[in-house]
């Protein structure tokens, strides 16, 4: 527990001291320094990555799926499509109704299908 403790309190003076020396103005160029090259290799590894992903997994697996299924995909993307399409239909309907409600309790005020009385149990 006591060399957690002072593992934790190194690090958090650490993080303190570097935030404050990023602030200095003679500390500014050599961070902005260090960022661009960190910056620079860590690009190179992101592009690494990603071709790495592309040419191991996207592809093979898309080649694969449209090769034995175009139909299948064609289907599912009718589907989602249709699933959508139902989705905003009943978004406008439920729109619509909340409005009118609103319409109807304004010039309707204090009618009982405007305001349904409440059950307190």
């Amino acid at each position: 527990m006591n060399k957690f403790l002072i593992a934790s309190v190194i690090g958090i003076i650490t993080v303190l001291t570097v935030v404050f020396l990023s602030r200095q103005a003679y500390f500014q160029q050599i961070g902005g320094n260090v960022i661009s090259s960190v910056a620079d290799k860590t690009g190179a590894y992101l592009a690494k990555g990603a071709n790495w992903v592309v040419e191991n997994v996207y592809y093979p697996k898309i080649r694969v799926g449209v090769e034995s299924g175009g139909e299948a995909i064609q289907n599912g993307i009718n589907q989602g499509v249709q699933n959508i399409s139902d989705a905003a239909k009943n978004s406008v309907e439920k729109i619509g109704n909340y409005f009118s409600g609103i319409k109807n309790s304004i010039l309707n005020p204090g009618t009982p299908q405007n305001c349904p009385a409440s059950t307190v149990q």
